[in-house]
C-alpha cells in the first residue's frame, strides 16, 4: 500500500510540473518545455503549428462518417467485435473504456465502464467524432495515429484543457496484408483510473484485432482456392491469372505466362508483387494510378463468393497467346519502353513517329513489329490505353465527361464518346452511372 501511495505522490508531482511547462509553452514563455517527454513535446509543437485552441478545441463530428466509411474502416469495425465485447466485461467497474477509431481518427465504436462512457460523452469522445491530433491536439488516439506507434498520454500531457482530466493508452492496428495503419485502439478513462497495465492491455487488444483480420483474409483465400480448382479443371484457350482480394497472385496457367512474356512483363516481378489496383480495399483511385503497364481493365473479372468479392480473374485475350515465340516482333525492352512512353503521355498527342523514335526503328518496321507483338496497331493500342485511363477517371473523380475527354488526350468530346462506345459498348456517362450504382 505504501508503494502505491508513493507512486501516486510522484505521479501528482510530475503532473504539476508538466502542467506548468505546458502553461509556459502555450503562453510563449518557453517554446522548448523542460521536464516533458520528447514525444509529448513534439506533439505540442505540432499542435501549436496547427493553431489548435487549448481552451476551446474544435469538436467536429463527422455526420457522414457512417455513410462514407471506407472498406478498410468497415473491415476494422467488424474484426474488432470480439475485442470490443470483451471490453465491457474487462473494464466494467474499472472506470475505463475501449475506443476504436479509423485511420483518419474518426471514432467507430466505444465500450467499457458506463461511468467512463458518460464522462467521455462530456468531452465529445463519441462515435463519429474526430480525434485526430490535428483536430483534438495531443491524445492517445490522435498521437498514436500520427506516430504509427503505441503511446500513453496522461493528464496534463494532453494539449487541450478539456482532456487533461483523462489518461489514455493507445496503439495502432495494422493491416495484416500490407502493414498499413487501419486505425487505433485506446483504453481511456479519468486520470485517477491510471494503471501501468493499460498500455499492455491495449497492445494485446490491437494484436487481437489484427489476428481477427488475418483470419478473415485466410477464410476468403480458401474460398478463392476452391474457385481456382474448379476453374483450372475446365479447358480454356484463354490465359488465366487469379488474384486474391488484396491483389496477391494465387495461380497462373501456362498460357498466362506466355502472354506475360509477350507483353515484356518480368515473371519474377509480376508473381511476387501485390497489384494494388486489384486490392478491393484500396479504393477506386488506385485503379488509375497503380495498374501495371501490362494489365488492361477489360481483362478483369470479379470473383464473387457468398455475395462478397474474394478475388479477381485476369483473362488474357487469345491474340496474345502465341506472340511469346515470335522472333520477328518488337524486342521486349523496346516494347516496355514504348508502353511506358504511352502511359506517361496519354493526356497529349502521341504520333506514330514518336513511338517509332522511342523504339529506335523506322516508322514502317515499328508498325509491323508492334502489331505482330501486341496483336493490335499502335494507334489502336493508344486508343485503348486512353479509354482505360478514362474509365478510371470516370469512376474515381468528379471530372465532367468533357474534362475526362481532354485529360486522356481527346481534343473532341464527340470523338471520345464514339471511341468509348466502340470499345466498351457504353457511353462515358452510362459507364459512370453503372459504376456509381
Amino acid at each position: 500500500m505504501s508503494v502505491f501511495v508513493s507512486n501516486s505522490r510522484t505521479l501528482a508531482g510530475e503532473d504539476t510540473a508538466i502542467g506548468a511547462a505546458l502553461a509556459r509553452f502555450q503562453r510563449g514563455v518557453d517554446r522548448v518545455p523542460r521536464g516533458v517527454r520528447p514525444v509529448i513535446e513534439e506533439s505540442w509543437q505540432r499542435c501549436l503549428s496547427c493553431g489548435i485552441d487549448p481552451v476551446m478545441p474544435r469538436m467536429p463530428r463527422s455526420a457522414e462518417s457512417a455513410r462514407r466509411r471506407t472498406t478498410r474502416g468497415q473491415e476494422l469495425l467488424e474484426a474488432s467485435h470480439a475485442v470490443m465485447a470483451q471490453a465491457r466485461t474487462a473494464l466494467s467497474g474499472c472506470g475505463t473504456m475501449l475506443v476504436l477509431a479509423d485511420a483518419d481518427g474518426v471514432v467507430l465504436h466505444t465500450d467499457g465502464d458506463d461511468n467512463a462512457l458518460a464522462a467521455a460523452a462530456g468531452v465529445g469522445l463519441t462515435c463519429g467524432s474526430n480525434w485526430s491530433e490535428g483536430v483534438r491536439g495531443t491524445s492517445g488516439l490522435g498521437t498514436s495515429l500520427y506516430l504509427g506507434d503505441a503511446i500513453h498520454v496522461h493528464g496534463p500531457e494532453h494539449y487541450c484543457q478539456t482532456h487533461q482530466s483523462w489518461t489514455c493508452s493507445a496503439s495502432v492496428v495494422r493491416d495484416p496484408v500490407d502493414d498499413g495503419v487501419l486505425g487505433a485502439l485506446s483504453v481511456a478513462g479519468p486520470s485517477d483510473a491510471f494503471d501501468p497495465h493499460l498500455l499492455p492491455l491495449v497492445l494485446a487488444s490491437a494484436s487481437g484485432v489484427r489476428s481477427a483480420l488475418a483470419e478473415r483474409e485466410e477464410l476468403r483465400r480458401k474460398k478463392l482456392l476452391e474457385y481456382a480448382l474448379a476453374m483450372l479443371s475446365r479447358r480454356s484457350t484463354t490465359g488465366l491469372m487469379l488474384f486474391d482480394r488484396r491483389g496477391r497472385l494465387i495461380t497462373a496457367d501456362p498460357r498466362a505466362r506466355a502472354a506475360l512474356a509477350s507483353l515484356c512483363a518480368s515473371e519474377d516481378e509480376t508473381f511476387s508483387t501485390r497489384i494494388v489496383a486489384l486490392d478491393v480495399c484500396a479504393g477506386p483511385e488506385a485503379i488509375v494510378t497503380q495498374m501495371p503497364f501490362w494489365l488492361r481493365g477489360q481483362w478483369l473479372e470479379a470473383v464473387i463468393a457468398d455475395e462478397e468479392r474474394v478475388g479477381t480473374l485476369v483473362k488474357f485475350p487469345g491474340t496474345l497467346q502465341a506472340v511469346a515465340s515470335m522472333e520477328s516482333g518488337l524486342p521486349r525492352y523496346k516494347l516496355r519502353r514504348v508502353m511506358a512512353y504511352v502511359d506517361a503521355r496519354l493526356g497529349g498527342p502521341i504520333s506514330l513517329d514518336d513511338l517509332a523514335n522511342v523504339a529506335g526503328v523506322s516508322r514502317f518496321h515499328f508498325h509491323r513489329q508492334f502489331r505482330k507483338t501486341v496483336g493490335v496497331t499502335p494507334r489502336e493500342y493508344v486508343l485503348r490505353a486512353r479509354i482505360e485511363r478514362a474509365k478510371g477517371l470516370l469512376t474515381a473523380s468528379d471530372l465532367t465527361v468533357g474534362e475526362v475527354s481532354g485529360a486522356v488526350g481527346f481534343a473532341d468530346q464527340s470523338h471520345f464518346s464514339n471511341i468509348f462506345r466502340r470499345l466498351t459498348a457504353m457511353t462515358p456517362r452510362g459507364f459512370r452511372n453503372s459504376m456509381s450504382g
